[in-house]
């Protein structure tokens, strides 16, 4: 049985307005094309649907019942179509973002407030992501846009890349009873480390400056937060993005140890696919170049 949904929904303006010339008009098409239409559906049925003897015209008990069915069905139909227009607009602006697990939460409040140009509310969908398996999610389309460190494979085709802000790793201590740092890099007796992992990002970065220091490894971990809370509870030196802890300076909970040789500067860029995105992604991209995050 073939039958197309135009039909259904001739029948059914035909049986409200119970007249061919007014349901063609309602319809528009001519008055002819729209009887062939209406006899399509009854022989694809294979039951007579309009009792065309009477005027104005009525359905037959065929026809009665099968308006019920017709009914439903364009209802049902109808419904399917504006979910799924609602859900590819939903698609449209919800903008999957994965960030380098440090940046995360501090990319949160700065991507906010993002909104396409026709006013409609950008959805963030914000999760971290382990920075070496940046490439991976680009690649198998885990996200639209991923902010990370430095990393020159994500500067090559097919990705493109934009800088997006620049910090830097301090070594930090919390503090005494007295308000001063409770180890000092400056020390001939080795200090308690909280390091990061030698395979992850940030201890790569690290790895110049710590190779000649007297720190004494007492914690390792590749994600930032962990460090600071060690840090805080007083269990070591830790170096920590200055975003990541900007609070923490401000009422002394940290306080910066060591000179500037011993901070190092990192940068952090937005990396996409280069094929365009959908409109929300394009949207988020083009603020980042406004962001400019320091």
């Amino acid at each position: 049985m073939n039958i197309e949904s135009k039909w259904l929904e001739d029948f059914l303006t035909l049986s409200n307005t119970k007249s061919f010339s007014q349901a063609a008009k309602l319809r528009h098409i001519t008055q002819p094309a729209f009887s062939r239409r209406i006899k399509a559906l009854e022989d694809a049925l294979g039951a007579a649907l309009i009792d065309r003897e009477n005027l104005p015209i009525t359905l037959t008990p065929s026809g009665k019942i099968f308006h019920i069915t017709a009914r439903n069905l364009v209802n049902q139909m109808n419904t399917s179509i504006s979910m799924l227009e609602e859900l590819s607009i939903q698609q449209n602006y919800s903008v999957k973002v994965a960030a380098a697990h440090s940046l995360a939460s501090f990319l949160t409040l700065k991507l906010a407030d993002f909104q396409a140009q026709d006013e409609r509310d950008i959805v963030l969908n914000l999760e971290a992501i382990d920075v070496d398996k940046a490439t991976e999610a680009l690649e198998q389309g885990e996200c639209d846009l991923l902010i990370a460190f430095d990393n020159e494979r994500l500067k090559l085709p097919p990705f493109s890349h934009q800088k997006i802000g620049n910090a830097k790793l301090l070594p930090v201590s919390a503090c005494d009873l007295n308000g001063k740092a409770m180890y000092n890099l400056e020390t001939d007796t080795p200090i308690p480390h909280l390091a990061y992992s030698l395979d992850s990002y940030m201890g790569r970065q690290l790895e110049p400056i710590i190779s000649g220091a007297k720190l004494n490894k007492v914690f390792v971990s590749s994600m930032t937060e962990l460090l600071k809370v060690h840090a805080v509870a007083g269990n070591g030196i830790a170096w920590l993005p200055d975003y990541v802890i900007s609070n923490e300076l401000k009422n002394n909970t940290l306080v910066v140890v060591g000179n500037e040789q011993h901070c190092v500067p990192i940068t952090y860029y937005a990396y996409r696919y280069h094929a365009a995105l959908h409109p929300g992604g394009e949207s988020v991209w083009n603020k980042l170049t406004e962001l400019n995050i320091k």
